[in-house]
């Protein structure tokens, strides 16, 4: 059911009710950070925290969109052709993206208005999907708008891709893990996705325990100066991509390209974890690489490598760790693998370890932890965790951590005392289950 505060500001916005409600889930990610854009899998699950938008026509082919927090300021732009960007950091950019992006997919001859108000109680900045469960309601109620039909004309898996597209179109070098999870999600399962080829596997939760998500109240947006640091995983992974198949070329096939990291194991090399590693440690150079010693290695100038990155992207102060950030993405990898088997096998303890050893890579070798995502790794520990780690892009946002069932009071109460001072802000600290995906209410 809506809120019924979202009818009211309807209402009073647009001077008519809305013609229908879509709600989309924020998620966590059990395991399997920063591997999605590089071909692949991760283990993700739905949380029932979620976005929710109430919509209906607008006049003019202008849209329209206010959120009933006030952090975030009403917005409109025409919907035409070309949909230029708000400024940079700008709330409205996802919906822009998003209406963008289906209008060229359908190749859209009639531009359509749309009045929408947005209703979240999923925290926003907190490495919990809320972007992107922004970006797959604002899509559900567009699609309405066109006539087109979810599950019918467009599938959910095809209409993620987009999205991840869309995405990529503000700036964010993603890779469709938290949009394809929003949109096949449910109440039962975590689920793991796989990139190549495009499939889903439906994972059982451990029923006996539940995951607790615990906030370090560090901003994690991936908008303004933040995207930069989000996209030094892309952009080095992208680096170490063409290394390797400078490497391949030179030494096996002159023929061999690489997609993305993940076209070693699941490409026509279908190399084995041992066979891979060998190659990274010989492709991959030990010191940290600027851009002008990548380009130099890889055989194109410097503006040639700039072109293939993010946009914008500014050369790391230090050059790109790329053997320590390539060690994260083959053994969290392997992380998947084990932790899928764990879940299926009813084996808490083994899932706990693989998500604590998850934590540790993205610290020390992909350096996208921070030190009040250690520490409360560590209080999680403490309090009874059988297995913690960060969640989410890093840089800050929030932690998940595997507890027994019946210890999760107990484990509330000493994370409680011993992260927030026996004071957490309201929604710091979620017990959270598995929830539906996306869809219309």
């Amino acid at each position: 059911m809506a809120n019924p505060a979202i009818d009211e500001t309807f209402i009073s916005r647009f001077g008519a009710s809305p013609g229908g409600y879509c709600q989309a889930p924020g998620r966590i990610n059990l395991i399997g950070e920063h591997l999605d854009y590089n071909g692949l899998p991760v283990l993700p699950m739905t949380i029932d925290r979620r976005v929710r938008v109430a919509y209906g026509p607008g006049e003019g082919g202008r849209i329209r969109i206010e959120n009933l927090d006030a952090r975030f300021a009403p917005a409109q732009f025409v919907n035409a052709p070309s949909i230029p960007e708000s400024g940079q950091g700008a709330w409205d950019n996802y919906a822009r993206a998003v209406v963008r992006e289906l209008n060229a997919h359908f190749a859209a001859g009639d531009f359509p208005g749309l009045h929408m108000v947005v209703e979240a109680t999923l925290p926003d900045g907190a490495g919990l999907g809320s972007s992107s469960a922004l970006m797959v309601a604002v899509a559900l109620a567009y699609l309405d708008r066109l006539g087109i039909r979810i599950d019918k004309d467009i599938s959910r898996f095809e209409l993620s891709g987009l999205l991840a597209r869309a995405e990529r179109g503000t700036g964010i070098a993603g890779g469709g893990m938290d949009q394809t999870i929003a949109l096949a999600g449910d109440e039962v399962h975590a689920v793991k996705i796989d990139f190549n080829p495009p499939r889903i596997e439906r994972i059982p939760c451990l029923g006996s325990h539940r995951f607790v998500v615990c906030n370090s109240m560090v901003e994690a947006r991936k908008t303004g100066a933040a995207r930069h640091l989000y996209n030094e995983g892309p952009a080095a992974c992208r680096v170490a991509r063409a290394l390797v198949e400078r490497y391949l070329q030179a030494e096996w096939d002159p023929g061999i390209e690489l997609r993305d990291l993940g076209d070693l194991w699941f490409g026509p090399l279908c190399l084995t974890h041992e066979e891979a590693g060998k190659v990274f440690d010989k492709a991959i150079p030990a010191e940290p690489l600027g851009f002008e010693d990548a380009a130099r290695r890889i055989g194109c100038s410097v503006a040639e490598l700039r072109a293939t990155l993010p946009r914008d992207f500014p050369e790391p102060a230090r050059g790109f760790r790329l053997r320590a950030m390539v060690r994260h993405v083959r053994t969290e990898f392997r992380r998947v693998e084990w932790m899928r088997d764990a879940l299926i096998g009813g084996d808490a303890e083994g899932a706990g370890e693989s998500m604590t050893a998850s934590h540790k890579s993205c610290a020390s070798d992909y350096g996208v932890s921070c030190p009040e995502l250690d520490a409360l790794v560590r209080a999680a520990l403490e309090a009874g965790a059988i297995g913690s780690r960060m969640t989410g892009a890093g840089f800050g946002g929030c932690t998940i951590s595997l507890v027994e069932e019946e210890m999760t009071g107990r484990f509330v109460q000493g994370m409680a005392d011993s992260y927030y001072g026996g004071a957490p802000p309201p929604n710091a600290i979620l017990p959270v289950r598995a929830a539906p995906g996306a869809g219309y209410c």
